[in-house]
């Protein structure tokens, strides 16, 4: 009877010992995981933790994946500390599908200093890494949901305390912040403890603040994939640039002192910019149209041709100033935008409508024939519409053929601009390659109604963790099948950490010049002054210049910003290779000068100037 039972209830004492002994390893590494300490300085001004004292309670976890098998999220205790445990089983098109988010409890003033703490790690993720990779973010409770902080976690199988600083964009009551994770990058499973959101108020620096140092794959000096790049710039953006001088009688000229410049690359290197900054006359404004100048040979008006503001005439005479300007100082500009298809961006007077109005269709024709035939002439190309991937509410109210007959509209008031479609969510994250294969269908599903698409804008706004240079590539390689040219039309780089910022700038820079669909790229504003994202400038408040200025000086005003100097052989010829674009050629014999402007083309033809 005794062999019976323990014969019967052997394999249970097993998975009861072993379901035991699993628990027993969870708390003990639970145990272990005290989170760092701040220091004594900063503990001394005894910040409040924002973050609800029981987080078992009042969360809210939103599973919008179809996997037949729901996520899990569990919020226990152990030992005085608090685990937070979600395991998703299949990765969803978006890492916001998958969320958990829980309301502060103390508050929040705009300009307060605030430090969000954790101590994390995975138990498993479904990539060649084996990280998990999880998003957290701090914003309003409720829309307009602005964001104070957004950062993409690559977290492995080792428990490791993770430190965000970062400043309140707004005021935020007690209950109206949510502090959020959204998992649905990947299948995997990530556990969270110690997790604290500290609000120092305005007694603290974001430099006295413990942060997590962020890298990325491909950073180090000598990777693989910059020498290979570096390599595919000299042969796609450069070519042989050969000069022959010859006088008057057709004879070569021996000793000609030959300069050859690049005054304006073929390659766009723009940035975003303020329509007021450029109209005005002050000192910040002169300091920034000098910057404009020697930083950038194209730019966009990042508000003043949207609609809301195009309508308001006053706003509209600063933005046809501003125009002017960059016109007389031989810029080139790109329109932006056209139609951003939500309520949010519309004016108020449609947007208030429930249906958007009986004229709405109508009112965006007239706004399309209003603002190209002024531009006409004056722009190389248009945003025709901008996030149609993620800003869906005009298709509520109308067909989404709608969207082709805009660019038919476009290409009929101004047949000579390139006109663009743009969006956000790729280069930048492990879903880049999902959300591509999305914009890629909705690219051809507007061709299939006629839309003339002549080139894709792809935004580039980066976090804090950025994507590895050779993801960028295999995601711009993407884009290859389509014909069409790729612009980087809105990137920046969101981290305090500038040495980080730097090192991305010239990295991401490098793989973009380097791809062959790639034809331009905007810098999303230089001024912290006048940046939707302050960390992300050029300059400083005061103009002081940061490191990654510094990088773009290199390499676009350097490194592929062709400037030779030579003499001419006795058969009057210089030889040498340069990059693309249009140059400045200065030949100097005695007194003899003879200046000529010159486009070199990938062909290389021969340039021959009479002295």
């Amino acid at each position: 009877m005794w062999n019976k039972f323990l014969k019967n209830n052997i394999v249970v004492i097993k998975c009861a010992m072993a379901t035991f002994c699993m628990l027993l390893m969870s708390a003990a590494s639970l145990v272990a995981q005290k989170i760092e300490p701040l220091s004594a300085a900063l503990t001394a001004l005894r910040p409040v933790n924002v973050f609800p004292a029981n987080p078992k309670e009042g969360y809210v976890f939103n599973d919008r994946n179809k996997d037949t098998k729901p996520s899990v999220l569990t919020v226990t205790e152990a030992n005085g500390a608090n685990l937070i445990s979600a395991e998703i089983f299949a990765s969803t098109p978006s890492h916001y599908n998958i969320q958990a988010s829980w309301k502060s409890e103390g508050v929040i003033t705009k300009g307060d200093i605030l430090l969000a703490r954790m101590n994390i790690r995975a138990v498993y993720a479904r990539q060649e890494s084996g990280d998990a990779v999880v998003n957290f973010f701090v914003q309003q409770a409720d829309a307009p949901h602005e964001k104070s902080v957004t950062l993409e976690l690559n977290i492995g199988p080792e428990w490791r305390t993770i430190d965000i600083p970062f400043t309140a964009l707004n005021d935020m009551p007690a209950g109206e912040a949510a502090i959020n994770f959204s998992f649905g990058a990947l299948a995997q499973k990530v556990e969270i403890t110690n997790l604290q959101l500290l609000n120092f108020g305005r007694q603290a620096t974001l430099a006295q603040m413990p942060t997590t140092r962020l890298t990325y794959a491909g950073r180090q000096e000598g990777a693989a994939w910059r020498k290979e790049a570096l390599k595919r710039i000299e042969e796609i953006r450069t070519a042989p640039l050969v000069i022959q001088v010859k006088d008057a009688k057709g004879k070569p000229v021996k000793g000609a002192t030959v300069h050859a410049r690049l005054v304006d690359p073929e390659f766009i290197f723009a940035t975003a910019v303020s329509a007021n900054l450029i109209a005005y006359d002050d000192s910040a404004s002169n300091k920034y149209r000098k910057h404009i100048l020697e930083l950038f040979n194209a730019v966009t008006i990042g508000n003043h041709l949207k609609w809301p503001v195009w309508r308001d005439l006053q706003k509209r005479e600063v933005a046809k100033i501003a125009i002017n300007w960059i016109l007389e100082n031989n810029l080139r500009l790109r329109g932006h935008n056209l139609v951003w298809p939500g309520k949010k961006f519309t004016p108020a007077d449609f947007s208030r409508k429930p249906d958007f109005g009986p004229s709405f269709s109508d009112s965006i024709t007239k706004h399309i024939e209003e603002i190209v035939t002024y531009t006409k002439g004056k722009v190389y190309g248009w945003d025709v519409i901008n996030e149609m991937m993620h800003e869906k509410d005009y298709f509520a109210v109308m067909p989404r053929t709608e969207a082709a007959a805009w660019f038919k509209l476009a290409r009929k008031f101004d047949p000579g601009a390139t006109l663009f479609i743009n969006e956000y969510s790729m280069l930048n994250n492990i879903a880049s390659p999902k959300n591509i294969e999305t914009y890629l269908a909705v690219i051809k599903e507007l061709q299939g109604y006629g839309a003339p698409i002549d080139a894709i804008g792809v935004q580039g706004h980066v976090g804090r963790q950025p994507r590895s240079p050779a993801q960028v590539l295999t995601d711009l390689d993407m884009f290859k099948l389509t014909g069409l040219p790729v612009q980087i039309t809105e990137f920046d780089i969101n981290s305090p950490d500038e040495e980080l910022q730097a090192d991305y700038t010239r990295d991401f820079l490098i793989a973009c010049y380097s791809h062959p669909v790639v034809d331009g790229f905007t810098m999303w504003g230089f001024w912290e002054a006048d940046h939707w994202k302050p960390y992300a400038a050029m300059f400083r408040k005061d103009w002081s210049p940061k490191p990654n200025l510094a990088v773009w000086k290199n390499l676009v005003l350097n490194e592929w910003r062709t400037n030779i100097s030579g003499a001419s052989k006795a058969n009057g010829v210089i030889n040498a290779r340069g990059h693309l674009g249009k140059y400045e050629i200065t030949v100097t014999k005695g007194k003899s000068v003879v200046k000529e402007y010159y486009q070199l083309t990938k062909d290389g033809k021969l340039l021959t100037i009479i002295l």
